[in-house]
């Protein structure tokens, strides 16, 4: 939690736009007069990592919330017009421009990075070192990357644009698309500093960083496309062999690890939260664990060595951009409600949108692994950690996890989709202050954020852990021994042989709610995508506080949605209108398909 890093420069945000594909100056600031100086290099690449945060900052459109109730992870939920986010539950769209900010800001992510790449060599040698200048120019495709990957695995085909050229362009294939991903990843791997993560200053993006997403894109394109290899775009290709190379060379010389305890990882562990815990405390006592051994990894600022790439916040969020967001997604997630804090200790509230756990969920996994202590440090259990005013449901009889009852609301204003369960990982936690006020964000009190709920969440939104390039190169090599590296971790004993059962099994509960499951689902094939979105039929729900049992929220259910869309979800239709017949729809959403229509 390393705050200030990029604090937005609204002067220099260099590009963002109305045209297609977001390419039109909005300042007077360009290539002819910028960058001439070190200040406006960092400024330039600072404008490219900010395009992150604008995109995370309308949560219900955001790239995240369609990763989380897109999969068998999430529900939809939120109140009755909360139609954004009920919609990706069944692969539907709730109108013809609901993903154009997520659109609009990766493009001008894009563009700005294009900038960066075009213009880095305007800087002479005695402006900015020739290392410094590689570095950037690594940041900068490691970022075009990153953003290419998000368009692609959102909505498939989509245009590749590489200059600054104001143009309007088709869409490329998805082989163009994902070579030139591999393609800017390869250059920034070369390009980026040999360092240790701890020799570079945080918040910017590394050489581990770049190997580690190029195993997740190849791992993705290769599995949910069918491929060996990814062809490049100037000639050969990106091979298994070369992918787990890279995997190993950010093993082993890193630096990163995995912290010692997985709780250390989430939020609700920090110093001034985790004493007044009793899931915690009570943890704490049947493991025999010394309280300090398991505070927050970014405990007061420090850096956490698992994280490997993460979107990062400032303290001092405010409403508008000059100020930077806080970290929206956190406010979405909580329970909903603005529930009273004093009694939902040690949670705070929020909107409750995408963030109700499927029953199926949990019984599958307490069936999987009935020990995992990674279950409750993800899931809250509302009647076991929560006074529930509705009778239990679902709740697994054979459970004897030792939760405090606390106190909740159920059916707040008019939630629908409300499961008895809620992500744990990314949620508001309170702390109490030295007058004994509970404020709505422990940061409040540690780092001095705004006293305002909607702005003083900010922890970080980690994308990569060292856990995954672990599981990453479990799945490559077919080699169990990392499997185990992960699970002993959790303090579970080995598995003797490597399956890809064991290795679904296990990123599903290392990983669950960290957005990674819905591409994990989609690259492993389309049979066990249809087996396990059909799991969320008929699970128990309630609606307006009332029990009920779910179903598909389209009339054609889960898996002829998902076999008409693949998954993806419709190019915003003033994106396709402004490319004047060079865009197409997405499958499935042609001539009015796919459009959500709520039953509440």
């Amino acid at each position: 939690m390393k705050k200030i890093l990029y604090i937005l420069i609204g002067a220099v945000l260099l590009m963002g736009c109305e045209d297609f594909l977001e390419t039109e100056t909005l300042t007077d600031k360009t290539s002819a007069n910028f960058p001439q100086t070190a200040d406006d290099a960092e400024q330039m690449m600072a404008g490219i990592y900010t395009t992150m945060n604008n995109a995370q900052h309308l949560g219900d459109v955001s790239y995240e919330m369609i990763m989380e109730v897109a999969s068998d992870d999430k529900l939809g939920g939120g109140g009755n017009n909360d139609v954004s986010a009920q919609s990706y539950e069944t692969f539907q769209y709730a109108n013809n421009s609901m993903l154009e900010n997520l659109w609009k800001v990766t493009y001008q992510g894009i563009h700005r990075a294009n900038f960066a790449i075009e213009n880095m060599g305007l800087l002479g040698d005695d402006v900015v070192s020739p290392e410094l200048k590689n570095q950037y120019l690594g940041e900068a495709k490691f970022l075009r990357a990153y953003f290419y990957s998000r368009l692609n695995t959102v909505f498939n085909e989509v245009p590749l644009k590489l200059t600054t050229e104001n143009i309007n362009m088709g869409a490329a294939s998805a082989d163009e698309i994902n070579g030139q991903i591999a393609a800017d990843l390869k250059d920034a791997i070369e390009l980026l500093p040999n360092k240790t993560y701890d020799q570079t200053q945080q918040g910017r993006v590394t050489k581990w960083a770049a190997e580690a997403l190029m195993g997740r894109v190849f791992l993705w394109y290769t599995g949910f496309y069918g491929k060996d290899a990814i062809a490049l775009p100037d000639g050969g290709s990106v091979t298994k062999n070369d992918v787990i190379g890279w995997l190993e060379d950010a093993e082993a010389n890193s630096g990163h690890r995995m912290v010692d305890h997985f709780h250390q990882l989430w939020a609700y562990t920090n110093s001034l939260t985790i004493g007044e815990y009793d899931y915690i405390q009570e943890y704490i006592s049947e493991n025999n664990i010394d309280q300090e051994e398991i505070i927050y990894a970014s405990d007061r600022g420090a850096r956490n060595p698992e994280t490997i790439f993460a979107l990062q916040f400032s303290n001092y969020a405010g409403w508008d951009i000059d100020r930077g967001y806080s970290n929206t997604l956190t406010l979405f997630w909580g329970l909903r409600g603005m529930q009273d804090i004093n009694k939902t200790v040690p949670f705070a509230g929020g909107w409750g949108q995408g963030n109700s756990v499927p029953g199926s969920m949990v019984n599958q996994w307490l069936e999987d692994e009935p020990n995992d202590p990674r279950l409750w440090a993800s899931v809250i259990d509302l009647n076991k950690e929560l006074m529930d005013s509705v009778p239990n449901l679902d709740y697994p009889e054979d459970s004897d996890d030792p939760y405090t009852q606390i106190g909740y609301n159920r059916g707040v204003w008019d939630f629908v989709l409300e499961s008895n369960y809620w992500g744990k990982k990314y949620n508001g936690v309170t702390a109490v202050d030295g007058d004994g006020v509970r404020r709505h964000s422990y940061g409040v009190i540690m780092y001095g954020t705004p006293e305002n709920n909607q702005l003083n969440h900010t922890d970080d939104l980690v994308y990569i852990r060292y856990a995954d390039v672990l599981l990453m190169l479990a799945e490559l090599k077919e080699d169990e021994s990392y499997i185990n590296r992960v699970r002993n971790r959790a303090g579970l004993p080995d598995i003797g042989g490597y399956s890809l059962d064991a290795l679904q099994k296990e990123r599903r509960h290392e990983f669950a709610f960290e957005m990674l499951r819905w591409n994990d689902m989609r690259r492993w094939g389309d049979a066990y995508t249809t087996e396990h979105l059909e799991m969320q039929e008929g699970v128990s729900v309630y609606n307006f506080g009332q029990p009920a049992t779910h179903t598909a929220l389209h009339p054609d259910g889960y898996t002829s949605r998902y076999q008409a869309t693949k998954g993806f979800f419709p190019i915003p239709q003033p994106q396709i209108d402004m490319s004047e017949g060079l865009l197409e729809q997405v499958e499935g959403y042609k001539n009015g398909e796919g459009r959500y229509t709520p039953s509440w």
